[in-house]
């Protein structure tokens, strides 16, 4: 499910008087482009507890598997056949009923609803993915980054230049959301972190699909970009973002090789007391270590079933009413804990992992001020998109 969007940003990197301790590349000061303000790093001044100020973001959604066609999956259709069917012209689309138009695929969608009888879109799509793909392989980053930059879209009834009118529900619109934000993104960029791309799970979080459920050796997991975003950036960033903003953001929440990207929504953390300071900390500029646990919230992606996949593929549970929208919305906690560092003026220089699972970097893109019709003809997506009321 995972197509990984990095960039590198260590040609960017403003070494200040704590970067040491952060580690090039790992510092929670970039996401000041997303906050707005600079990032609050007095320990005292961060809140414990924070969420999202609106509900409608961080929704549940599938991440468009690569194997069934992506968004050019018919996956409202009691056949879906993946791959396997045949584009409709105009004159078939005009007879058809509203029931059956709203069991083509996203993509056919929009294509109908711009008037493209050449399906530019659904093509691209179904030249872009095969049946071979891993069955992980899909826009899981485009789905997260969407989920947290636009409030959970309503179902819509559009009207094409002929006449055509097409029933787009909630969950074709977030198809199409996912896919522009997948590749159309832009505008300002944060990270935090280092991709770790040794194989292995951490005990518990293993799929049986996956083929290394074993966690790595610990000489490899304690590698440089295996301890992953550091545990003070991570908690600069969440009290930030959630509790000072209450604004989500994306985090890959799988510690080794596997990018799991999920849209963190809330969070609830608790000091657990205070740790001794060893003399070397204590020359890097440590006065305080404090122990912490955090359990943090996500959206959780949905499965679907189809005859076509079987109980191993993916079922939407998405609704289609303009009011409720996703009728089945779920969240994962994952619970965490740290320690961290903090200086004589009371500010978090860095930290250290003392739990096993943690997320391996935290990322997002700006929300784009418009659609874009490049590299994904996406741009024609501001006359369908409109958020649920609530």
């Amino acid at each position: 499910m995972k197509t990984v969007l990095l960039t590198m940003l260590a040609s960017l990197i403003t070494f200040t008087a704590h970067a040491d301790r952060f580690e090039a590349g790992n510092s929670p000061v970039f996401f000041r482009k997303l906050a707005g303000t600079e990032m609050i790093l007095n320990f005292k001044q961060l809140p414990l507890n924070g969420e999202q100020l609106d509900d409608r973001y961080g929704w549940s959604e599938t991440y468009w598997p690569s194997n069934v066609g992506g968004i050019a999956y018919r996956w409202s259709s009691p056949t879906p056949e993946p791959f396997k069917y045949k584009l409709n012209t105009k004159d078939e689309l005009q007879k058809m009923t509203m029931q059956e138009l709203s069991q083509l695929s996203p993509a056919e969608m929009y294509d109908v609803a711009m008037g493209d009888y050449n399906y530019t879109l659904t093509r691209q799509m179904l030249g872009q993915y095969t049946s071979r793909d891993l069955w992980w392989e899909g826009i899981c980053h485009g789905w997260s980054q969407a989920a947290s930059n636009y409030p959970e879209p309503a179902k819509v009834l559009i009207k094409n230049p002929d006449g055509i009118r097409v029933p787009f529900g909630s969950s074709d619109v977030k198809a199409l959301l996912a896919m522009h934000e997948a590749s159309n993104y832009g505008g300002a960029y944060s990270f935090a972190g280092n991709r770790c791309k040794i194989g292995g799970k951490v005990p518990g979080e293993g799929d049986n699909r996956d083929s290394n459920t074993n966690p790595p050796s610990v000489e490899d997991a304690n590698t440089p970009d295996c301890k992953d975003v550091n545990a003070g950036a991570f908690h600069v960033v969440i009290t930030n973002m959630l509790g000072i903003h209450g604004r989500g953001f994306v985090a890959d929440i799988d510690r080794y090789n596997d990018v799991w990207n999920q849209p963190i929504t809330s969070y609830a953390s608790s000091i657990v007391g205070e740790e001794a300071v060893s003399d070397i900390e204590a020359s890097q500029g440590v006065t305080r270590k404090v122990r912490i646990t955090t359990k943090m919230t996500y959206g959780e992606e949905l499965k679907f079933y189809t005859a076509a996949l079987g109980a191993t593929g993916i079922h939407n549970f998405v609704s289609k009413d303009p009011v409720t929208g996703t009728i089945h919305q779920e969240f994962r906690m994952r619970p965490y804990e740290y320690i961290l560092e903090i200086d004589a003026f009371g500010k978090i220089i860095g930290g250290s992992w003392i739990s096993e699972t943690r997320p391996d970097f935290l990322w997002m893109f700006e929300r784009s001020t418009k659609f874009k019709n490049a590299p994904i003809p996406l741009g024609g997506l501001g006359k369908i998109y409109s958020p649920v009321r609530r």
